[in-house]
């Protein structure tokens, strides 16, 4: 990685409309509608039940150009991660708007050489008609190759672990469809094509193209939304979460949810193939 290319990348402000078909398409990107007798996942994806969007559409709007890719940026962009994501919502999406995002690299954490590096990105998303905030994103990119590069910037505070030896207060399974990352690239504007490719998946070392896991994120906010919030997403107003190891295309995600003090607690994990996909989970839920 070229650190002070890096550091002096600007991003112009990204406008996006979207409307009821792009909220429903996002949920059913997450497996939504599998059940077209759900009444209460209904709402999401037909615009003839009151339709709301998924609240966690949001880490989808104004998403940029794969600047990462760019030669002056120098990073090995075909082996990067997505290691952690988190999203805090000023309220409620609308189901159809014009929105302004704002984009920056807020840090850069080195692990030292061989070790890698995690690059932090933060995302402002408001209304452009009215100004009004509507979310703040913080993601954090793991660059495998990109160690060695030095450090740079304001790095969050890292998620902490929970304890999770009690049996979780709710699980859920969800089958997800071979086709599932095409289908989500679509529906997010995120193209990075190791979720797509099989030969770059390789490259990337992978035997397959791999899930988004901003897509397990959805399936996990799909769950807290069945689970703790029916008929209430408007009180869902944060969540976070820490991607352990890459979900496939296929893999029936289950999904556990512990009720703590400070909120529900959750992570996820590959059913068939007993692996831990998404971990340190947290949501916070307003009162009403």
């Amino acid at each position: 990685m070229n650190l002070e290319n890096v550091k002096a990348r600007h991003f112009p402000p990204i406008f996006q409309t979207y409307d009821w078909r792009s909220a429903a398409l996002y949920a059913l990107s997450l497996g939504m509608g599998m059940d077209p007798t759900d009444e209460e996942e209904l709402p999401y994806i037909y615009e003839g039940r009151d339709q709301r969007p998924v609240p966690s559409m949001c880490v989808t709007l104004g998403w940029p150009p794969l600047w990462i890719a760019e030669p002056a940026m120098e990073i090995s962009w075909p082996r990067v991660l997505q290691g952690e994501q988190r999203f805090e919502l000023h309220r409620s999406l609308p189901l159809g708007a014009t929105i302004r995002a704002s984009h920056r690299v807020r840090a850069v954490a080195d692990k030292g050489a061989g070790r890698g590096a995690v690059l932090y990105f933060d995302t402002q998303i408001e209304d452009a008609a009215t100004e009004t905030p509507l979310a703040s994103l913080t993601a954090a990119n793991f660059l495998r190759d990109d160690g060695g590069c030095g450090n740079f910037g304001d790095v969050p505070a890292p998620l902490s672990a929970f304890s999770s030896r009690d049996p979780p207060d709710h699980a859920l399974d969800y089958s997800t469809l071979g086709q599932a990352a095409l289908l989500y690239r679509l529906a997010s504007h995120d193209y990075m094509p190791i979720h797509a490719d099989p030969k770059l998946a390789r490259s990337a070392g992978f035997d397959r193209p791999i899930a988004h896991g901003l897509n397990t994120l959805g399936i996990a906010c799909r769950a807290i939304l069945k689970l703790v919030l029916p008929h209430a997403p408007h009180r869902l107003r944060t969540m976070a979460v820490r991607f352990v190891s890459p979900a496939f295309p296929g893999d029936t995600i289950r999904v556990e949810l512990f009720r703590r003090p400070e909120g529900i607690r959750f992570r996820a994990w590959a059913v068939e193939r007993q692996t831990l996909v998404l971990d340190r989970g947290r949501c916070e839920i307003s009162d009403g």
